[in-house]
């Protein structure tokens, strides 16, 4: 018998003691680093907070498909479903139908399944600036050995799949609670068993690799071991990190795994106040790009809560909602996931803004505004992309974001738990495959809660922004939205920026501008041009830009009147993100085109 379960209760003794001393650590730490004031630091942090931001959406992008695989998928493997719709299960489950539809929700289990190595490998491409596909690579070596490691270390301790199990453990003596607690340290992924790190362990590999990467790529040796220089040398030193990782996860991994339960107790036990507290500090990270720092743990990991589900334990209310989506039980979506306060954002509270804002317009620029807004407002209620609508007033006025705007996103998201509304995301995307088993959801509650906070948002921003003559889109008679067709056109309103704003861009990109190509000739040189930029990409609806000297950036007038930009931010002197909306994937591909990147 493991010697370690034996020792179970002293040992998760050691592990509460241990996760005070973690938590005063980690309280600690992020005092200094508040009261730290190094403007330097505070740059360098932006920048990698904003690096970071920009590498989750990578994995994110592709889970977003894959729930939709696998909704659509459950629902015609689902016998409860079929049943109910007259279909003859006994023919159906033996036909090609039910195999392809199969196929079809095994192509979500296997991205839903696996999002730990999918973290670390979208982490480590994005945040290496050079050799991204060595980096990829490199980080699923690194993976595979730490997982590799963490297993051999815990079979020479005796414990494995079948011996953790919450019976296998209540059978050596733990209580139900305890062998609750520690089974859930446990799980089985890609082959390995090990640890239940999921995401983080992915995004840690992701993190390790991209610095290793940008470390070790340019690595000289002897002439007798030069093929195992430059790239090469990468997965080498990811290998043996990966060793290294995993022996330390095997330390200390049980004292992180009972801190994020511990934190996820107190969200639990926080009631409305903290659903409350949560929507507001997420609503307000949105516009420094820094929301998924706090929203994706708490969509796929621990943070997000567990639970069971047909015999499986699941974490995070992301994958716990796509997991009871492919449950053939009728049971309600999970109430207290923080998803349905996106619905009041996105089918109530930016309509109302957006309504609030055409009314507030002066007469003869309601057109206009109304051709500026509509599109803003379909992006958001189709697919959930906000910044379009929300930077329209941010920038005239922020205390009406933080103040306002954010205070009734928090409300709502405590009135709909109230109510008990079951949904998953906030715009009809998302929903899509949710659909296929109305028995899931309950948004009964949006009948009343969605036009009330409709009207709320449209009364409270008309009145604040007539109140205090908010320069909304149309308040100006000299509003208007300037698109640029040339590089020569570029030049001349930069000439103009510059006598106005005594800023401009200095430095021209080589080659020929087309029309297409105009935009991002201008958006390079508005960044100091091409040797000014030290990196560049691009989230769901903003270009986020690394430059080497802030001086040589152009005022935001440049990016909003003559490059068609909806805002400007920036996060420091060298951190800045220009704001295109659903477009951006575009505009990026084209600004790369631009710089010669490959």
């Amino acid at each position: 018998m493991p010697m370690r379960i034996l020792c179970a209760p002293f040992y998760n003794h050691f592990v509460s003691i241990a996760e005070h001393v973690f938590r005063f650590a980690c309280v600690g730490t992020w005092a200094a680093i508040v009261v730290y004031r190094g403007s330097l630091r505070r740059e360098l942090m932006k920048e990698k907070f904003q690096s970071f931001g920009k590498a989750m959406l990578v994995p994110i992008t592709l889970i977003a498909i894959s729930g939709l695989f696998l909704g659509i998928g459950s629902v015609f493997t689902t016998e409860l479903t079929l049943v109910s719709l007259g279909v003859n299960w006994d023919w159906y489950a033996a036909s090609p139908l039910f195999t392809f539809f199969s196929v079809f929700k095994g192509l979500g289990e296997v991205i839903i399944g696996n999002l730990g190595v999918l973290f670390a490998v979208g982490c480590a491409f994005s945040l290496s600036r050079k050799e991204k596909g060595w980096a990829a690579f490199s980080a699923l070596v690194c993976y595979l050995t730490m997982l590799k490691t963490v297993e051999i270390l815990l079979g020479a301790a005796g414990l494995a799949a079948d011996n953790t199990t919450v019976e296998a453990l209540q059978k050596v003596g733990l209580t139900s609670i305890q062998a609750s607690e520690q089974s859930a340290l446990y799980t089985t992924s890609l082959g390995f068993f090990g640890y239940s790190s999921g995401v983080f362990g992915g995004i840690i590999v992701g993190c390790l690799v991209a610095w290793i990467t940008g470390r070790f790529y340019k690595t000289k040796l002897p002439t007798a071991l030069a093929f195992f220089a430059g790239s090469r040398t990468v997965p080498i030193v990811s290998l043996v990190a990966g060793g290294v990782l995993g022996g330390i996860m095997y330390f200390v991994w049980p004292v992180i795994g009972g801190c994020f339960s511990g934190i996820a107790t107190f969200v639990k036990g926080s009631g409305l106040v903290g659903t409350f507290v949560y929507r507001w500090v997420l609503e307000s990270l949105v516009p420094f790009g820094l929301h998924p720092l706090l929203e994706t743990p708490m969509y796929w990991t621990e943070l997000g809560g567990s639970m069971v589900v047909d015999g499986t334990r699941v974490v995070g209310n992301s994958a716990i909602q796509l997991a009871q989506l492919a449950s053939p039980s009728s049971d309600k979506l999970l109430v207290r996931a923080f998803m349905a306060g996106y619905g009041i954002n996105d089918y109530a509270l930016f309509p109302g803004i957006a309504l609030a804002m055409w009314s507030c317009a002066k007469p003869q620029n309601r057109k206009k505004v109304a051709g500026l807004l509509i599109p803003t407002v379909i992006s958001t209620v189709f697919f959930g992309v906000t910044e379009p609508i929300l930077f329209t007033f941010l920038f005239a006025a922020p205390w009406l974001y933080f103040g306002v705007y954010a205070p009734l996103s928090g409300l709502g998201e405590v009135l709909s738990e109230a109510m008990g509304v079951s949904v998953y995301q906030g715009n009809i995307k998302d929903l899509i495959p949710f659909l296929f088993r109305p028995e899931k959801l309950n948004l009964l509650p949006y009948l009343i809660l969605l036009p009330a906070f409709f009207l709320a948002a449209f009364f409270l921003f008309r009145f604040f922004i007539t109140k205090f003559d908010i320069k909304t889109p149309g308040r100006d008679d000299g509003d208007d939205i300037e698109l640029i067709n040339s590089r020569a056109e570029f030049e001349a309103k930069a000439a103009e920026a510059k006598g106005e704003s005594g800023s401009t861009p200095e430095k021209a990109v080589q080659g020929r501008a087309t029309k297409d190509s105009a935009l991002a000739v201008g958006i390079v040189e508005a960044l100091g041009g091409a040797d000014n930029i030290d990196d560049l990409d691009n989230c769901i609806s903003r270009l986020r830009v690394i430059v080497k000297d802030g001086s040589k950036v152009a005022d935001d007038e440049v990016f909003t009147k003559n490059l068609e930009a909806m805002g400007v931010i920036r996060l420091s002197d060298k951190a800045i993100q220009v704001i295109y909306g659903p477009r951006v994937g575009e505009v990026a591909s084209e600004v790369h085109e631009v710089l010669g990147d490959e």
